[in-house]
This record gives structure tokens, sequence and C-alpha cells, in this order.
């Protein structure tokens, strides 16, 4: 809560330090919460660690140190403002019976439900919306699983989780309420949401409609299979079919209202955003439970605060260590090996979605590399090299590996939910289709900063 109203002063008092103020409080959060932080927090923490010191030791400038507390504690705020915003969602029972209702269509529908379930719950809720589909497909499932033989429960599941999966990974390209977004809005200077928005909406769907032809193509079933799966049904409300009508409207209210802000006040769309946030949070619980409300969110926050940890690691060491470490390494050998691609706009974009993609099939996360690479090509400066092309470019290999690495955190949450092997999910489910998506986002991003249109 510090961090909240650290980053929101900091945005309003831009030259008051706030931010360096505010991060002791975020240390003594982490020493509180330290049992909930999994392995890999530990590890973003001691590298964290490990290039401060160094930074120290080559006499890096304050000003360096300043900028990183700025970062670390925006994005602890911008996480803080979301659990409200998911703690709020959770209490509303019209968006369980939205994930039900999008889960119980029937096959012909069901890719297009799901997907677009994934991507719109995971606009409102980021890896927590995910996690509620996933929970309401394993619920509907677990429930009907007498009426269906092993081929078809996994076969169902595999479709259903993969359906979610893909259009979750997609969010990446141009939800002001994420984490990716954000960190390439702080990292490249000139990108702006609402000019890269509408290309990144483009290319969400393009990939939706990508992600329905594999479905369609491999689980295409002769007229004499059909009918061994039976449809699913559920006790639903007679308003179920405007569930997902009234989430939908969420996103756009406050998107709506954050975009609105943005553009009649002199402060900046982060500030905003988490200022924002967390107020309609509070106003959507309100309205749905009246004032008392405001009492259950506050204790359900106190509750699910230490949970919070590992996403707060590491995030904060993500953005830490991308500002930090280009002081550390050594950038003029970077400029002078790296140098030949500042007359090269379309195969620096090449060379960047596929980097962000293999280095995050190694474990990699692409908190950390997007931003690397966007710091080094700020350094290096590519000629016909737009912000939004840039920002298109490192946010295609960030969707495109969100779905598919063992090791990224989206596949090993939703493996631990659906008792599947994050490699099952990550490589063998959706594998293929994070290969061609690769391709078709390269071609599409390079072709369109070759003919000038980015």
């Amino acid at each position: 809560m510090i961090c909240l109203g650290g980053g929101i002063a900091q945005g309003v008092f831009p030259a008051s330090g706030v931010s360096i103020a505010a991060v002791p409080f975020f240390g003594v959060y982490l020493v509180i919460a330290f049992r909930n932080i999994a392995r890999v927090g530990w590890v973003l923490l001691f590298f964290s660690f490990a290039i401060a010191v160094l930074a120290l030791a080559d006499g890096i400038e304050t000003r360096i140190f300043a900028e990183a507390a700025g970062r670390v504690v925006f994005l602890s705020a911008l996480l803080t403002a979301v659990a409200f915003l998911r703690i709020a969602a959770t209490q509303d029972p019209v968006v369980e019976v939205a994930g039900e209702y999008l889960t119980l269509q029937p096959p012909t529908r069901r890719y297009a439900s799901l997907g677009a379930g994934g991507h719109l719950f995971g606009v409102l809720l980021n890896l927590g919306g995910l996690g509620v589909m996933l929970e309401v497909i394993m619920k509907g499932l677990a429930a009907h699983r007498h009426e269906m033989d092993d081929f078809v429960f996994e076969a169902r599941k595999r479709r259903m989780v993969s359906a979610c999966m893909r259009g979750f990974s997609s969010i990446a390209f141009w939800t002001p309420f994420g984490i990716a977004l954000n960190l390439m809005i702080l990292t490249i200077p000139g990108l702006e949401w609402a000019h890269l928005a509408p290309y990144g909406i483009a290319l969400a769907g393009v990939l939706f409609l990508l992600g329905w032809l594999f479905d369609t193509v491999e689980w295409w079933r002769p007229p004499s299979a059909r009918g061994r799966a039976p449809a699913l049904a559920g006790d639903l409300p007679g308003w179920a079919h405007w569930s997902a009508l009234i989430v939908t409207g969420h996103v756009l209210v406050l998107g709506g209202a954050v975009v609105a802000l943005d553009r009649a006040t002199e402060y900046s769309f982060q500030t905003v955003l988490i200022t924002i946030v967390p107020i309609y949070a509070l106003f959507w619980s309100g309205l749905r439970q009246g004032i008392g409300s405001f009492r259950v969110m506050s204790r359900r926050f106190v509750t699910q605060a230490p949970g919070f940890a590992t996403e707060m690691s590491v995030i904060a060491s993500a953005g830490f260590i991308g500002l930090v470490a280009l002081e550390v390494v050594p950038v003029e050998w970077i400029a002078d090996h790296f140098g030949w691609i500042a007359t090269r706009p379309v195969l620096t974009v090449v060379l960047l979605i596929i980097t962000v993609f293999l280095t995050g099939l190694l474990g990699v996360h692409p908190m950390i590399s997007v931003v690397l690479l966007a710091e080094v090509v700020n350094r290096i400066g590519v000629d016909g090299l737009s912000p939004l092309a840039l920002g298109l470019a490192l946010a295609g290999g960030w969707s495109s590996i969100i779905c598919m690495g063992p090791a990224i955190t989206a596949v090993v949450y939703a493996s631990s939910i659906v008792g599947e092997r994050p490699t099952t999910i990550g490589l063998r489910w959706n594998g293929f289709f994070g290969l061609v998506s690769i391709l078709v986002i390269t071609f599409i991003v390079g072709g369109g900063v070759a003919t000038g249109l980015l």
C-alpha cells in the first residue's frame, strides 16, 4: 500500500523522491512474506542484489538507482492496484457465471468462447484471470467425468485448456492493466498506449484466428465419430448470456476511464492507471454489495497480500535488473559488435522477436529479456525503427512464448491447476502453435517496418 501511495505521489510530484523512500517498505514486505516467495523469485532477487553490488563497485551514478527505485515502486503499485481489481471481480457472482457460461458452449463455439474468455479474464485479472478460467474449466470437466471415457476426457481437457492459454497469451499486445505493456512504455521512449493499442488488438485478432484454425484442423472429426463426446451441461441462471457482456463492459469502462483521464490531465498514463484501477475496484464492490463491502475487501486484501510475494519479487526484480544491468555490462562493446543493426530496422525487428522467443524457451522470462533488449536498442539507435515497431516486436515475442515456454510463469501456474506437466501444456499442446505464431508475427511486423507502415 505504501508503494501504491508512493507511486501515485511520485507521478504527481516527480521531483519529490517519494519512490526512494518507499523502496525500504517494499523490502520489509518481502521479509514479512518471505515464506511465500517461490524459487524463481529468490533467483531474481539474488541477481538484483548481485547486479546492485557490481554497479556500486563500478561507481554507478546515484541517478540510475533513483530511476530503478521509481520503476520498482511503480511495478509494485501496479500489482497492488490490480490486486484490488481481482478481489472485486472474484466477489462478483457475475464473473463466475460468465466463466462457466463460456466453458459450457457447444464444440462449434467452444474455442471462440474459451479463447475470448482467457483473453477477457486475462485483461481484467492478469494471471489471476487465467487461473479463474482454468478452475472453471476443470470444475466443469470433473462434474461430467462419469459421462466421458478416458480419451474424450483427455482430448476435451487439452482442447479447452489450450484455447484458454492461447487467448490469454495475446493480452501482452495491448492491455493497459498488464505488466508487459507497462514495462515497454517505461523502457521505450516515445511509446504511447493509445498509439500502440489498435495495432496490438489487430495482432491479437490475427493470433485468435490462427488458434481457431489450428483447433478446427486438429479436432475435425468425420460424421461417423460425432456424438461420442456428450455436450457439457450446467445449471446456469437465465441471465447467463448477459454475464460475458457485463464483464466485457467492465473492461471497456475501466479502460475508457483511464484513457479519458490520461488525455484530460497532465499526469502520465501510468500515474492515472494506478490511481483509477483501485478506485474503480472499490466502486465496483460498493455498487454490488454496499459500503460494508469495503471492510470485506480490506480483510481479503490483507489476507491475500502475502501471496503476491512471488509476483512482486519477480516483476520488481525484472524492472530493476533491466535498468541497472546495462550500467554494468560493457555497453561500448555491445555498440561496437551490434552497431551494424543501426541501419537495418527490419533485421533488428526479426532478431528481437526471435531472441525474446528463444530466451523464453531457455527459461528467461520476457520481463527481463524485453527490458534488456529495449535498453540495448535505445543505446544503439536504429534508423527507421519507430517506438511503435519496437514495442510490437517485443510484445510479439512475449505473446508467442507465454503459452509455450515450460519455465514461463503462466505455463507453470496452469500446470498446477490442470494437473499436467509444464512441458506437456507448453510444448506438446501449444508448441506448434507457438512456432507458427512467431513466424506470423515476424512476417507482419517485419513487413510493416519494411513498407514504412510501422
